[in-house]
């Protein structure tokens, strides 16, 4: 046995009940699996978008704050506006760049360029100038600068925390012109950033209940379906599987009990309906031979002429038995002795024909069948005679007839009650030659000694038969030295 032979044998074939809790687990898995994923991602765009609206909405107040702040230049307003911002919510911060990058009102460039255009000292220099702040990306600064001017909105992670960021141009308007010159598109640029922290946390945390919540209903559907499955289709399948395997065994006496009408229903009312057939046809083996329940499935109709062995077998002195013997001890001795013989001609290949009373008919056909047909009447004799001495048969003695011979086999009888049997002269020749065998004797005609010359016989004699003109040639089993088994 190579190593895959090994490695499938040792595998277990899967159940069917294994196969549906896996189907079924496969395809809630798929489909609930995309509902809670599309479910999970719209709230979080849709948390996402309406984070980003509202700082959209603060981008374009402050816009709206800082051109009021400066148009009258009151810079050190706007300045004292962003810091009130960030003492006010902790969570959000608001910075103001200019075009090139730096931190606005970190230094007096934009005052001494706004004099000098105006050619005036209208806005005086101030001291205590706060630090240089650089915006910490700056490609998308870039982008935020660049023209057409457009909102730059993404996502960041510092220390630990989140936050939604957006950059927001500052347009040189014409009302700006005035101040700031005419020479540039952008003036500058408002950075608005709020902590979203606990906005991802829960965002998180929704994620992760979907998840779980979609993990629970897969295994409760599958639990719920798999039990349904389980006793509408499994349990069933189950019971007309282990009834199957009682009818391979040989037990005809089982049935399911149908749950539903479905299919499952249908398919166990027909296995009933065939396992009843069995024993219908096996309690027919008991009445009709092999050959008769052979030919139901075959062309019964048509008659075949071949060549067959008969042995006859008849007890002697049955009559007289019967007339001195209770009825009940007649009909236990007989069917044990009917039972023995029967047994004999099948474990030598042969078939019983008919009981006929206290008579056995039985065909012998193919290869060596006169050879097998005479070792089983040596078998019956032998038993029987060894019978007399422990009291199974009741001293009773049987007598065998053996022909071979053409014989046409076929359904013989009416319409309404037909048996598959053997007609010829060799069935003739076998029951004369039965009629003619006292107690423990076997007797064959010469066709049946030519075809098993190896057993011993004493012949050849002479005898006359019943519808025979002329002599017959027959011959006796010796019994000098047994028939071989």
């Amino acid at each position: 046995m190579g190593k895959r032979e090994r490695e499938a044998a040792g595998k277990r074939p899967a159940s069917l009940a294994g196969k549906i809790n896996r189907i079924i687990a496969v395809i809630l898995a798929i489909g609930l699996g995309a509902t809670a994923f599309v479910f999970a991602w719209s709230l979080v765009e849709a948390r996402r978008e309406t984070t980003r609206r509202s700082l959209e909405d603060q981008a374009d107040f402050l816009y709206a704050a800082i051109e009021n702040f400066m148009l009258p230049g009151e810079a050190p307003i706007a300045v004292a506006f962003f810091e009130d911002v960030r003492l006010l919510s902790p969570d959000y911060r608001v910075e103001l760049y200019r075009a090139d990058g730096r931190s606005a009102f970190s230094d007096g460039t934009t005052i001494d360029a706004v004099n000098a255009r105006l050619g005036r000292v209208r806005f005086a220099p101030r001291d205590g100038m706060p630090d240089v702040v650089v915006p910490p990306d700056q490609a998308r600064f870039a982008a935020a600068t660049a023209v057409p001017p457009s909102d730059v909105f993404f996502t960041e992670v510092t220390g630990g925390r989140s936050f939604y960021r957006i950059y927001r141009p500052l347009v040189n308007l014409p009302k700006c012109t005035g101040c700031h010159g005419a020479d540039h598109t952008i003036r500058g640029v408002i950075d608005l950033r709020a902590d979203v922290t606990e906005l991802a946390l829960l965002q998180s945390l929704t994620v992760a209940g979907t998840g779980g919540g979609f993990v629970l209903l897969v295994l409760l559907l599958a639990l719920l379906i798999g039990r349904f499955m389980r006793t509408v289709v499994v349990r069933p399948v189950r019971e007309i599987g282990a009834l199957c395997r009682q009818v391979t065994d040989g037990r005809f006496d089982g049935q399911v009990v149908p749950r539903s009408s479905d299919e499952i229903g249908a398919l166990a009312a027909t296995v009933n309906g065939m396992v009843k057939g069995l024993r219908e046809r096996a309690q027919l083996a008991k009445y009709v031979s092999s050959g008769t329940i052979d030919s139901l499935g075959a062309d019964g109709e048509r008659a075949e002429r071949d060549e067959r062995t008969l042995l006859f077998t008849d007890v002697r002195g049955f009559t007289a038995y019967t007339e001195r013997t209770e009825p009940e001890r007649v009909v236990e001795v007989l069917n044990r002795l009917l039972e023995r013989q029967s047994a004999i001609v099948h474990a030598h290949g042969g078939d019983v024909d008919k009981f006929v009373g206290d008579e056995v008919v039985a065909v012998f056909s193919g290869e060596d069948a006169a050879r097998r047909a005479l070792e089983a009447a040596a078998e019956i004799r032998r038993e029987v005679e060894d019978g007399r001495g422990n009291g199974a048969y009741d001293g009773l003695r049987v007598g065998a007839g053996l022909a071979t011979g053409k014989v046409i086999h076929g359904m013989i009888g009416s319409e309404r009650r037909a048996d598959f049997t053997v007609i010829g002269d060799a069935v003739n020749v076998a029951s004369r030659l039965c009629a003619l065998a006292k107690g423990g004797e076997v007797i064959a005609c010469r066709a049946t000694r030519d075809a098993a010359r190896s057993l011993p016989f004493k012949g050849p004699f002479r005898t006359r038969l019943k519808g025979k003109e002329d002599w017959q040639i027959v011959y006796y089993l010796d019994y000098g030295t047994e028939a071989p088994r």
